[in-house]
Parts: structure tokens; C-alpha cells; sequence
């Protein structure tokens, strides 16, 4: 019994020995430090101020991320500094939430200056840049691995943040590094940061804020770093399928993972690899009925989808950063619109296929002068074909059999690119530069129904070979056209006063579809207002003329 009294007494001075060891409030932050490029700053020093009094300080890792715990609630300011860039700081509010996270980016040095930062309480709480527009939504990779998203497809679930009375006649506009682009150009992995509504009026961009997504992608890391993300679906934990006779055997893989590390001892040059392969064996129900009867069948629908990218990322000094990748997608769908009352002789086969290679330049010139350049060359390749070449039998209510004639194949061979200059000078962030969103080269090839489509009315019509219509195409279903599209842009962003924010810009666009007038200029207007250095309170607004 002593034994067993002496155990519990050093067992309870240690349990109150470790809860007096943690403040009964403690708060954490969590953040990230960027350049304007979006690329991770390594080393930045990050020091948090209380009431003039120096707090925690840190340093970013190579993903340019940093962490603080056991910080008490209340207000901080925190002040962030790397030898190139403007020094920044951020008042920031530890309130009830346990732990918080921030988002830095750190404008590059327009002179070299010393500032002694002490806690103001007279800033404005809410910053006033045009940019950091507090109604703009972002996700981060954080909040990314726990939110659920169906097939890991970002994008598609994202987009329904977006406003649709936005959205132009090419659907979401996605901005991938800075940059307008046609997709992600990485697997869902190597996303690292989505954000919607961010400088909503910005003349840098096609579509204003609440149409487009705009997504950071992972760069290379001087440290070996990977994720890995894995599904597996089976028929067995299905429910039946009451038109099935038989209980189809479908099952689903869907592997996706990324992979980023240094290549090289000296660590300036750097990959990423990211890849998925979506394996999807389905099955098509048929409940048709022929002329000998019923047709009750399954029939195999697999869904076959690759994509692989990669990247390798040089550090050229001086801020300077050039990357190239290159990304291949294939997708297959056999007996695609077989069901219900379409027969397997009826459906078509698809396959897709698309080789990109995209290059990125960042290079500064001074500290007031940056410029970026991106462009991507591509070509794609998509043919529908059916399972013979048989005209197509249509008997209403009964089946679809015969042939598919559905046969078509498209093409494309193009390129887009962007190149923004950026000059800082006192109160002054101008930018300007071109945007050429296509410029391709399409082809189509339309072979549907050259032989041509039978419809009866019922089996009984079918069976006396009396159809009610036939339907045929004859001529030329060859189409060759080049698209063209241009824009030219330039935005100032101008401080005019500690609480007072404008940004002025005009974008020109021209295309080459319609025959229309010239002056396709479109002017931008934004601004933020603090009603008086102690508000916390800031007015934003904008105004946008947006071509389609």
C-alpha cells in the first residue's frame, strides 16, 4: 500500500507540474512569407512586438512558413524583414481562436532604409492596400488537406464560390502564379493556395475578382518533401441497381501524390513532380427491348484518366528565378453513351491527350525595376470513334443499335503568355505589360452521320423496314481557323495618403472573331479608405468595364 500512495503522489505532481507548465490561454499563430511572384521567401526574419516590448522572433523554412505558440491573447504587431524586400509589418488581434494564420507578402526594396517599428496603436486595423481586400476568400494548404473534396478537384469545388452573373462565355478564369492560364499545370497536391476576389477591379486580369480563382502552385524545396493521396471505391458496398439483373462489378483507384527536392548539392536548383491516374471501371445498365424480347445486360464503361508534370526551378541570384515544366494528360472512355435503351454496338470510344511545356521567368533589374515572364506552348488531340462504321438504327421506345455515327476528332496546336513589368517608386506600384491569352491553331474533323441515322416509330414499323425518317450528312465536315486574342494593360497602384489607397489602370483587348470596332478599351478603378488613422473601419470600392 505505501508503494502504491507513493506512486500516486509522484503521479499527481507530475500531472500539475506539466499543467502549470502551459499558459491556460495560450494562443498559436501560424503564417507564410511570399514575394510578389508568390514564391516562398527562405530565412525572412519574423519578430512579433507587445506594447513596445520585443516578443518571439523567428526565422521562415525553406517553405517560407513560420509558427509561434504560447503567445496570450491581445494585440501584436508583427514586423518582417529579408534583405531585398520592403520591410512589412501587420497588426495583428489573438482573440478566443486557439490558433490563427497569416499571410505576408513582402514587396520588393525600392531603397535601402532603416526603420525603428514600435507597437502604434494610432494604424489602422485593416490594411489599406488595394490588394488585400478583406471580402476576398483564401484557402490555403492547411485548410486544403481538411476540407473534402470530391475527386481532389479544386477548381470544380471552389468554383462554386464564384458569382455566375461574372463568369464570361469561357467560363472560371483561373491566375496560376500571378498569371492567366488554362489549367492548374499540377495535380491537386501541389496546390498550395487558392484565393477568390482578391483586387477584384485589377486591370492585370480578363475577369473581375468574383470570377476567377486564383491558385499558387508548390515550387521547388531545398529539402526533400512529398504528399501522397489514395481512394478506393468497390461494388460491394453498393446498393442494387434494381434495372441490373445482375449486381454490376464496378470499382474505382484513384491515386495522386507530389513530390518536391533539390537536385544537386549547391540546392539552387530545385523540382517538383506531381502526378495522378484515376482508374474508373464502371458499368452501363441496359434495359432495352428487341424484337426477340428484352435486352437486360451490363456492360463494361471504364474511365481511364493520366496526368503527370514537371518541373525544375533554377535560383539565379539576386531574386532572379527561371523554371520550365513540361505535363502530359491522357483520358480514355470506352462504350461512352452506352445505357438504358442504347445498345454496346451503339457507343463510341474517346480518347484525349495534351502535351504542354511551360517557362517561367522572374527577373529584377533594379530595386524599382521586376519583370515577369510566363508562356506555354501546347497541343491536344481528341478522337471520337464508334464501335463500326453501320448507319444508326433508332427505334423509339424500344433501342438505339446499328452504329454510333458518331466519328469526330478535334485538334489544336497553341500558345499563351504574359509578360508584366513592374516599376516601384515613392507612393508609386505601376505595372504593365501583355497578355495573349490564345493564340491557336483548331481543327475539327465531323464525320457524324455519313451514313446515316433510320428512325421507326415502333418495333412492329421496324420489323416491316418502314422508317419514319432518315437522316444523312454529305459535304465537306473538314474545319481548319486560327484564333487570335491580345490584351495590353497598365495599373497603378498609388498610396496617396497613409490611409488612403487608388488604383488606376486600363486594359485594351482585341480578337480577331468578330468584326467589331477598335476602341475595346476597358478603364479599372479601385480604392480603400480609412476614415482617420485610428478607424478601424476601411471603405472599398471599384469600378470595371470587362469585355466577352
Amino acid at each position: 500500500m505505501r508503494h502504491w500512495a507513493t506512486f500516486i503522489l509522484l503521479l499527481a505532481a507530475f500531472v500539475t507540474g506539466s499543467q502549470s507548465q502551459t499558459a491556460p490561454h495560450a494562443r498559436s499563430i501560424a503564417g507564410v512569407v511570399l514575394d510578389p511572384s508568390g514564391a516562398a521567401i527562405v530565412g525572412a526574419q519574423v519578430t512579433f512586438r507587445r506594447n513596445g516590448v520585443l516578443s518571439p522572433q523567428t526565422t521562415t523554412d525553406a517553405l517560407g512558413n513560420f509558427h509561434f505558440d504560447n503567445l496570450s491573447s491581445g494585440d501584436y504587431l508583427l514586423d518582417v524583414q529579408h534583405e531585398g524586400f520592403r520591410e512589412t509589418t501587420k497588426i495583428l488581434s489573438l482573440g478566443t481562436r486557439s490558433s490563427s494564420f497569416v499571410r505576408i507578402v513582402l514587396p520588393i526594396s525600392v531603397r535601402d532604409e532603416q526603420i525603428d517599428v514600435e507597437a502604434d496603436t494610432s494604424a489602422p486595423r485593416v490594411s489599406t492596400e488595394i490588394a488585400q481586400n478583406q471580402n476576398a476568400n483564401t484557402v490555403d494548404r492547411a485548410a486544403l488537406d481538411r476540407v473534402p473534396v470530391f475527386d481532389q478537384d479544386y477548381v470544380t469545388t471552389l468554383s462554386r464560390f464564384l458569382d455566375d452573373s461574372a463568369i464570361g462565355t469561357n467560363g472560371v478564369s483561373l491566375v496560376v502564379n500571378g498569371v492567366e492560364a488554362n489549367g492548374p499545370g499540377v495535380t491537386a497536391s501541389a496546390v498550395k493556395e487558392v484565393k477568390i476576389n482578391q483586387n477584384p477591379y485589377s486591370a492585370l486580369f480578363s475577369r473581375p475578382g468574383r470570377a476567377r480563382l486564383e491558385i499558387t502552385t508548390k515550387g521547388g524545396t531545398p529539402e526533400v518533401h512529398g504528399s501522397m493521396n489514395f481512394m478506393f471505391r468497390d461494388s460491394l458496398f453498393d446498393a442494387s441497381n434494381p434495372f441490373a439483373t445482375v449486381k454490376p462489378s464496378e470499382q474505382r483507384h484513384y491515386y495522386e501524390g507530389s513530390l518536391t527536392g533539390p537536385l544537386g548539392k549547391s540546392k539552387k536548383t530545385t523540382f517538383l513532380l506531381s502526378l495522378d491516374r484515376d482508374e474508373d471501371d464502371q458499368e452501363a445498365i441496359i434495359v432495352a427491348a428487341g424484337v426477340r424480347g428484352s435486352i437486360n445486360e451490363n456492360v463494361p464503361n471504364p474511365t481511364r484518366h493520366f496526368f503527370g508534370s514537371g518541373r525544375v526551378f533554377r535560383d539565379l541570384g539576386k531574386g532572379d528565378l527561371f523554371w520550365i515544366g513540361y505535363s502530359y494528360e491522357r483520358k480514355t472512355v470506352m462504350n461512352q453513351g452506352v445505357g438504358g435503351t442504347v445498345l454496346p454496338e451503339a457507343g463510341t470510344n474517346l480518347k484525349f491527350q495534351e502535351h504542354e511545356i511551360n517557362v517561367s521567368y522572374l527577373h529584377v533589374f533594379s530595386q524599382k525595376w521586376l519583370n515577369q515572364l510566363r508562356f506555354l506552348v501546347g497541343h491536344f488531340d481528341t478522337p471520337t470513334t464508334g464501335q463500326n462504321s453501320n448507319a444508326q438504327i433508332v427505334v423509339s421506345g424500344a433501342f438505339t443499335g446499328g452504329g454510333a455515327q458518331a466519328d469526330s476528332r478535334r485538334t489544336e496546336y497553341h500558345f499563351d503568355g504574359t509578360d508584366i513589368v513592374s516599376y516601384v517608386t515613392g507612393k508609386h506600384e505601376l505595372r504593365f505589360g501583355i497578355d495573349v491569352p490564345d493564340i491557336s491553331r483548331r481543327g475539327m474533323d465531323d464525320f457524324t452521320n455519313t451514313e446515316g441515322t433510320y428512325t421507326f416509330g415502333s418495333l412492329a414499323a421496324y420489323e416491316a423496314g418502314q422508317p419514319s425518317t432518315y437522316l444523312v450528312q454529305r459535304g465537306q465536315g473538314h474545319l481548319v481557323f486560327v484564333e487570335k486574342t491580345l490584351s495590353g494593360f497598365v495599373e497603378d497602384n498609388i498610396r496617396l495618403k497613409p490611409n488612403l489607397s487608388i488604383s488606376l489602370g486600363m486594359r485594351y483587348y482585341w480578337q480577331n472573331y468578330f468584326h467589331d470596332d477598335p476602341n475595346n478599351f476597358a478603364p479599372r478603378l479601385g480604392f480603400a479608405y480609412a476614415p482617420s488613422t485610428k478607424s478601424k473601419t476601411v471603405i472599398r470600392g471599384g469600378a470595371g468595364v470587362f469585355y466577352d
